[in-house]
C-alpha cells in the first residue's frame, strides 16, 4: 500500500468525507467512508492532482504520458492496463504541457515564495485531532510555523477562475478551512485564532492565472457552523448501518404546462 493510500484509508473523518454529509446525507457519507459504494474507475489524473505533485514534490516516476489519442484499440487498452497495473498515473501530452505552465505561474507568484516555497515551509503535513468525540484528520499542502502563529495553504485548481470565490462555500471550502484550522492548531497546541488559512487558486485553462485567497473570520465562521453540523450527525449516527430508504417526502412544485 502506498503512503498516499495509507493516509486515505485511515479511520478518522476527513474534510472531503464530511462534506458528503452536507451534500448527500449522513447515511451516504458513512457508506462512502466504509467503502460500501463504488470507487472511481481508473481515469486520467486531473490537473489539480498534477499541480500538487509537481509543486509539492511528488513522485515524478508515478505518471506516464500516453502515446495514444484514445483507448479504443486493443493495443492501447493493453498498454493502459499495463500502466495501471504498475501503479502509473496516465496523463496526456496536453495535460503535461498545461501543468508545466500552471506550475511555472504558481512558483513565480510573489506570495508563493513565502507560503509555498519558503525555506521554512513544510509540505503535505498530516494533522490529527478530536472534536466533540469525533476523530478528524487533514493533510496541509503547505504549513509555515512562525513562533505561536501558523499559516496553512491549500492549492485549488479551477476552470472557472473568476467565479471561484463565489462558489467556494457551495463547494464547502469553508468547512475545509475551519477543519484544518482546528486540527492544525491542535497539532501545535495553539489557539485556532492563531492560524491563517490561504487558498492558492490556479486556473486550468490559459492563461493559467494564479491568485491567493485568505479565509476571513466570516468565511471560517460559516465553516465552523458546517463542521458542528457534521460532528453532530456523526455522533448521532453512531455504529448503525446506513439506510438508503429516505423517509422524508420531497414536495415538488407544479410542473404543468
Amino acid at each position: 500500500m502506498s503512503e498516499r493510500d495509507s493516509y486515505h484509508n485511515r479511520p478518522e473523518w476527513s474534510y472531503s468525507q464530511m462534506k458528503v454529509i452536507l451534500d448527500s446525507g449522513i447515511d451516504y457519507a458513512v457508506a462512502a467512508k466504509r467503502g460500501m459504494l463504488p470507487g472511481p474507475s481508473g481515469k486520467f489524473i486531473d490537473l489539480g492532482e498534477l499541480a500538487h505533485m509537481f509543486v509539492l514534490g511528488g513522485d515524478a516516476e508515478a505518471f506516464i504520458i500516453t502515446p495514444y489519442s484514445d483507448f479504443r484499440s486493443k493495443e492501447a487498452r493493453d498498454w493502459k492496463a499495463e500502466q495501471l497495473e504498475a501503479g502509473k498515473t496516465i496523463v496526456t501530452k496536453d495535460q503535461y504541457d498545461a501543468i508545466a505552465k500552471i506550475v511555472d505561474n504558481i512558483e513565480n507568484h510573489p506570495m508563493s515564495q513565502k507560503l509555498l516555497k519558503g525555506e521554512n515551509v513544510r509540505h503535505e503535513i498530516e494533522m490529527f485531532a478530536t472534536a466533540e468525540g469525533v476523530r478528524l484528520r487533514g493533510k496541509a499542502d503547505a504549513m509555515l510555523i512562525n513562533g505561536d502563529a501558523m499559516v496553512i495553504t491549500d492549492i485549488k485548481t479551477t476552470a472557472q477562475f473568476d467565479e471561484w470565490k463565489y462558489r467556494s462555500m457551495r463547494r464547502h471550502y469553508d468547512l475545509q478551512a475551519a477543519t484544518y484550522s482546528l486540527i492544525g492548531a491542535a497539532s501545535q497546541k495553539i489557539s485556532s485564532s492563531l492560524v491563517n488559512f490561504y487558498f492558492c487558486v490556479v486556473e486550468t485553462v490559459a492563461p493559467y492565472r494564479v491568485q491567493y485567497h485568505h479565509a476571513s473570520a466570516e468565511f471560517l465562521e460559516h465553516g465552523e457552523t458546517k463542521l458542528a453540523k457534521c460532528l453532530q450527525e456523526i455522533n448521532e449516527f453512531g455504529d448503525r448501518e446506513p439506510n438508503f430508504l429516505i423517509e422524508d417526502v420531497n414536495e415538488l412544485g407544479d410542473f404543468s404546462l
